[in-house]
C-alpha cells in the first residue's frame, strides 16, 4: 500500500466527527439527567411538605376546632344544669338547679396555656381562676389547687396584653346559630337550625385569600346570602355546606377529611365504621395523619400548595362536628340574656397564640378565648413530621406577612421554614451507566477498528513485499536458467569440466527454487490450519542421520563446515515428533546461517544436541556478524524483508524463520534467538520429550 497516511487520515477524521458527537450528546444527556432527578426531588419534596402540612393540622384539628366550638359557659368557673337536684328514692321527679363545674376547670386541655373571657368594661376573668367563695367552692368540687394557682399567674402575665379594642379589630362579627339550651324542646330547635349552622363556620380562615369554589358553591352561597336571617352570614364561608361537601382531597383515600353532619347515609354508615380519636391531643393517633396517596392530578394540586382549601374545609367540617358535639344532651337553666356565639378566629398577639371570639349576651359582647402553648406546640409538630422534614422551623404569619409566599398551616396563622436538602447525583444511575457503556463500546469500536485498519495495511505491505521479493528471487535464478541453457543447447561450452560446472549450478539454482516453493506452501498450510503430519517416536541419532547429509551439502555450498555435538549417551533419547518438520526447520536455520556467515573467518556452523529431562534442545550457531537489535524486533515476522533488502542482502523473501517458529509451535516446542558472548547468532530449538 503506497499510502497508508490516508487511511489513517480519514479514520482520524471519523474520530473528529464521532468523539465530540458523543462528547455533546453525553453533556445534554447528563443535564437532562440531572434536571429530571432535580425535579424529581423537587416533586417529591413538595409533597412530603404537602404531607407535613396535613399531618401537623390533622394534629391541630380537635385542639383547634374543640376550642372554637365550646359553648359560651364554660368560659365561667360554674353554671347551672336544670333538674339536677338529687332526691330520696320514691319521693318524686328531681326537681331545682344544680351547680355544675365548667370543663376547663377541671382539666386544663393539653397545649392551653389559659382560658380567659375579657368584659366590656376591661376586666379580664379565667374559668381556671374562680374568684371568692367559687375558688373553694371548686376545689371541694374536685379542682386542683396547683392548676389555679398557675392559672392566676398566667392570667397576671397575660391580662397586660389583652386590649379590648385590639381584641375587637381581630374578630370577625360573624355569628353562629342562636340555640336555646333551657327547654327540652332544644332538640327540635336545634335539628331546625342545623341547615343555618352547616353554611356558617365555626372558626374563621387565617387566610383571606384561600378559597376557591366552584360554580355551584358560589351559587349556593348566592342563595344563602338571598335568604332571610343570613345577613352577613357568609363573609367568612371557604367552603360549601357539609352537608354537600365536595372539596378536593388530594389524598381521596381518608374519608374522615370530608365527614359532615349532613352527610348521605352511607358515608354516615361508613364514619361511624371509623374507629374514634381519644381524647387529647399529644398523643393520638389522628384519623387525618398520613394520608394516603391519590391520583397524579390531586398530588399535583397538592404540591403546588393548592390544598390549602381542602385543610380548612376538613378543619371546618371538624369545627361543626364538635360544635354539634358539644351541644348534645345539655339542659342548661335558662340564660337571663339571649346569648349568640361568634365565629372564632386564631391570630397572633405579640409572640403569644391566641383563639378568641366575640360573644355577644343581650346588649353586650365580651371576648373568650384561650392562650396556647406553642412552645410545646413547636416540638410537638417537630416530632409529627421528623420522618419528612427533619430540620423545620415556624413562622408566625401576621397581618403584615399573609400575602408571603410558602406553605403554611390552615389550622394556625404559621408558615412553614423549610429548604429542600441539597441533591446529589447517584455515581452509577441507570444513564450514567448506559453512557459509561456507550463510551466503552465507542472505544472499543475504535479501537477494534484502528487494529483492523494496521492489519489490513500490514498484510497490504507484507504482501506487497512477498510479490516484490519473489519476484527477485525467481528473476536471478530464470536468467542463469535460460542463459546456461541457451549455452549449453548451442554448444558454445566445449570444455566438459565447464559444462559440468554450469550443471551444478543449474542443480543449486534449481535447490534453491524448490526450498523456495517449500516454503510458502508450508506456510500456507499452517496459515489454513494445522499440516496434519504425523508424529512419530525416533531416536536422536536417527534424526540427524536423516538430516545430517542434506545439512552438510547445504554448508558446503557456502564453504562452511558443519560440527554435529551430540554425545552418544544422548543419540540414544527418544522423541516423537514430525521428523519432516525437524528437517525442514533446520534446514532454514542451516541456510540462513550459510547465507549471513559465509563471509566469517571461522567457517564453522555448529549442529548440538543437548537432552533435559522434560525437552530436547537443538541449537544451530554461526561466528557470522550477529543480529542487530533492529533486525531482532522483526526477524520472526513473515516477509519482513523489503524489495530493497533483498536486493542488498542475501537471497530470499524473509519467510524461513516465521515459518520455522511456527513449525516448532505446531510440534508443541519453541524457536529462540541467543547472542552469545564470543559474536555469531545461535538459534535454539526445543522439543518436547
Amino acid at each position: 500500500m503506497r499510502r497508508p497516511w490516508q487511511i489513517w487520515l480519514l479514520f482520524g477524521l471519523g474520530l473528529v466527527v464521532v468523539v465530540p458527537a458523543m462528547a455533546w450528546l453525553t453533556v445534554k444527556t447528563l443535564e437532562l439527567d440531572r434536571a429530571e432527578l432535580l425535579a424529581r426531588r423537587q416533586a417529591e419534596f413538595e409533597e412530603d411538605v404537602s404531607r407535613a402540612l396535613w399531618r401537623m393540622d390533622s394534629l391541630l384539628f380537635q385542639l383547634v376546632g374543640d376550642e372554637a366550638a365550646r359553648p359560651d359557659f364554660v368560659y365561667r368557673p360554674n353554671y347551672e344544669i336544670e333538674g339536677t337536684a338529687s332526691v330520696p328514692k320514691g319521693k318524686g321527679e328531681p326537681t331545682g338547679n344544680r351547680q355544675e363545674m365548667s370543663p376547663l376547670l377541671s382539666q386544663l386541655p393539653e397545649f392551653v396555656l389559659l382560658h380567659f373571657e375579657v368584659h366590656p368594661d376591661g376586666c379580664v376573668t379565667s374559668p381556671q381562676n374562680p374568684l371568692g367563695e367559687w375558688n373553694a367552692w371548686a376545689v371541694a368540687n374536685g379542682a386542683s389547687a396547683a392548676t389555679i394557682n398557675t392559672a392566676a399567674k398566667r392570667l397576671t402575665e397575660l391580662t397586660p396584653s389583652l386590649s379590648r379594642d385590639e381584641l375587637l379589630a381581630q374578630l370577625p362579627e360573624q355569628p353562629l346559630p342562636s340555640l336555646a339550651w333551657g327547654d327540652s324542646a332544644a332538640a327540635s330547635a336545634r335539628d331546625s337550625t342545623a341547615q343555618q349552622q352547616a353554611a356558617n363556620p365555626v372558626i374563621a380562615s387565617n387566610y383571606g385569600d384561600v378559597r376557591q369554589q366552584s360554580a355551584d358553591q358560589q351559587l349556593l352561597q348566592q342563595q344563602q346570602e338571598a335568604a332571610p336571617g343570613s345577613e352577613g352570614s357568609q363573609a367568612y364561608v371557604l367552603n360549601a355546606p357539609p352537608q354537600a361537601a365536595t372539596y378536593a382531597n388530594p389524598f381521596p383515600g381518608n374519608t374522615n377529611l370530608a365527614q359532615s353532619d349532613g352527610q348521605a347515609p352511607a358515608r354516615q354508615a361508613e364514619q361511624s365504621a371509623q374507629p374514634q380519636a381519644a381524647p387529647g391531643y399529644g398523643n393520638q393517633q389522628s384519623a387525618y395523619a398520613n394520608p394516603p396517596d391519590g391520583s397524579r392530578a390531586q398530588r399535583s394540586q397538592a404540591r403546588s400548595g393548592n390544598d390549602l382549601p381542602n385543610r380548612t374545609a376538613a378543619l371546618q367540617s371538624y369545627a361543626q362536628r364538635a360544635f354539634n358535639d358539644q351541644r348534645t344532651n345539655l339542659r342548661l337553666a335558662s340564660p337571663e340574656n339571649r346569648v349568640v356565639e361568634g365565629v372564632s378566629r386564631t391570630f397572633w398577639l405579640g409572640d403569644r397564640l391566641l383563639i378568641a371570639r366575640r360573644v355577644k349576651v343581650g346588649e353586650q359582647t365580651v371576648i373568650q378565648g384561650c392562650w396556647l402553648d406553642w412552645a410545646a406546640l413547636q416540638v410537638r409538630l417537630r416530632a409529627e413530621v421528623a420522618d419528612l422534614l427533619p430540620a423545620v422551623d415556624f413562622l408566625p404569619l401576621t397581618a403584615v406577612h399573609q400575602n408571603e409566599p410558602g406553605p403554611r398551616l390552615a389550622s394556625i396563622p404559621v408558615q412553614l421554614a423549610v429548604t429542600m436538602p441539597p441533591v446529589e447525583l447517584a455515581m452509577w444511575s441507570p444513564i450514567r451507566v448506559s453512557l459509561l457503556a456507550a463510551w466503552g463500546c465507542l472505544a472499543l469500536a475504535a479501537v477494534a477498528a484502528a487494529m483492523t485498519l494496521q492489519s489490513t495495511i500490514a498484510l497490504s505491505e507484507r504482501r506487497g513485499a512477498f510479490v516484490s521479493a519473489v519476484t527477485h528471487e525467481l528473476r536471478t535464478p530464470l536468467t542463469t536458467f535460460r542463459m546456461y541453457a541457451e549455452m549449453l543447447s548451442e554448444g558454445m561450452v566445449p570444455d566438459a569440466e565447464q559444462r559440468q560446472r554450469y550443471l551444478k549450478t543449474l542443480r543449486i539454482e534449481a535447490d534453491r527454487l524448490a526450498h523456495l516453493v517449500e516454503n510458502v506452501l508450508q506456510y500456507a498450510r499452517l496459515e489454513r490450519g494445522r499440516p496434519g503430519k504425523r508424529r512419530e517416536p525416533t531416536s536422536l541419532a536417527a534424526l540427524l542421520d536423516h538430516c545430517q547429509s542434506r545439512l552438510g551439502d547445504r554448508a558446503a555450498q557456502s564453504d562452511l563446515k558443519l560440527v554435529v555435538d551430540c554425545p552418544d549417551a544422548e543419540c540414544e533419547t527418544t522423541v516423537a515428533t514430525d521428523v519432516a518438520a525437524v528437517e525442514q526447520i533446520l534446514f532454514n536455520l542451516v541456510d540462513n546461517a550459510c547465507k549471513y556467515a559465509a563471509a566469517s573467518s571461522d567457517k564453522r556452523l555448529h549442529l548440538e544436541l543437548a537432552v533435559e529431562p522434560r525437552r530436547v534442545r537443538i541449537s544451530v550457531r554461526d561466528h557470522g556478524p550477529g543480529i542487530s537489535p533492529a533486525g531482532q524486533k522483526k526477524l520472526f515476522q513473515p516477509f519482513s524483508k523489503s524489495v530493497h533488502e533483498a536486493a542488498n542482502s542475501a537471497p530470499g523473501v524473509g519467510l524461513g524463520l516465521a515459518l520455522s517458529r511456527r513449525l516448532a509451535l505446531d510440534l508443541g516446542g519453541k524457536l529462540e534467538l541467543q547472542s552469545p558472548p564470543d559474536g555469531g547468532a545461535a538459534f535454539v530449538l526445543t522439543l518436547p520429550r
